[in-house]
């Protein structure tokens, strides 16, 4: 009779260990697939909350409309996520929940569990970009948003064999040209002494001519990706004899609007625009217009 008395007690406590065990592996589970969710709702808002923040500060309602896209893109609810925007533009904040249904805790009565996720994306100036920036400066000023700009003078224009080009990476026609087309490739940040280009380029008129003129746009409907939208150094002045440094003060984002060639030399024209691209923000740096992005939780 005792060594059934000691089968049944066998018995009872592998059925209790198994319950528990049961209830661990329910537990391990669920709070895996909690944890799965959480990061995929973080991840979505977070793509969704820079997504939107390119479109500031120049257009606040189509950074909501962004942000409601790139949520649906990764099956979240916008009805179950709020968008705050600050009032100048500048920040935007997204805070989200999700109900995560369990799969083995209802067993002991949980059905399942609220996760929340929230971001904050801010836009401030540009202190430092690698890559994409034109060998073309302008003088810091005041601008105001659509300001007309001579980012290259013409021939008889420039101050003393000056046309507002500069020497990034090397200097002579073929350098100019491919920084042209295609964007300097290192880094300029702000403080930097940078030299000036002499020279009108004029055998590279043609080539950024055509290429400019390649893509038919307009100041009032161009898109991000636009080849006319090009970044520049804004210095302390230009007012230079011949090859000299000058002063990076900052940065400008330009739309490109007219190319004029005449006697081989070429003249460009652009607007000035408000725009957030690649680079290291500054929050004490002077708003030239310039802007990039960066997520804080």
């Amino acid at each position: 009779m005792r060594k059934l008395d000691d089968r049944g007690n066998i018995a009872i406590i592998l059925c209790l260990v198994f319950t528990a065990l049961l209830g661990f592996t329910a537990y391990v589970v669920d709070i895996g697939l909690v944890y799965v969710e959480k990061v995929k709702l973080s991840n979505a808002i977070d793509s969704a909350v820079l997504a939107a923040s390119l479109e500031l500060p120049t257009n606040a309602t189509k950074a909501g409309n962004v942000a409601i896209s790139y949520l649906q893109k990764n099956n979240v609810d916008p009805n179950k996520v709020s968008i705050t925007i600050s009032g100048d533009n500048k920040s935007i904040q997204m805070k989200g929940i999700k109900n995560v249904n369990h799969i083995f805790a209802p067993i002991i009565g949980i059905n399942s569990s609220n996760i929340n996720a929230s971001t904050k994306a801010i836009i401030a100036p540009i202190k430092s970009i690698k890559g994409g920036i034109r060998p073309l400066a302008v003088e810091a000023f005041p601008f105001s948003y659509g300001d007309v700009v001579m980012l290259k003078e013409g021939a008889g224009d420039g101050y003393h064999g000056n046309y507002n080009e500069v020497s990034l990476g090397g200097t002579g026609a073929n350098v100019f040209k491919s920084n042209a087309l295609y964007g300097y490739s290192g880094t300029i940040t702000v403080g930097d002494m940078i030299d000036t280009e002499t020279g009108n380029m004029a055998g590279a008129a043609n080539a950024i001519k055509n290429y400019i003129n390649s893509e038919c746009s307009s100041f009032n409907d161009f898109e991000r990706n636009s080849i006319r939208l090009w970044t520049l150094p804004l210095v302390d002045s230009l007012n230079v004899n011949g090859r000299k440094n000058v002063l990076v003060v900052g940065f400008g984002e330009f739309y490109v609007e007219d190319i004029v060639k005449n006697a081989g030399k070429i003249q460009i024209q652009g607007r000035f625009i408000r725009y957030v691209t690649n680079g290291e923000i500054d929050m004490t740096q002077s708003d030239t217009g310039a802007y990039g992005a960066k997520l804080v939780k």
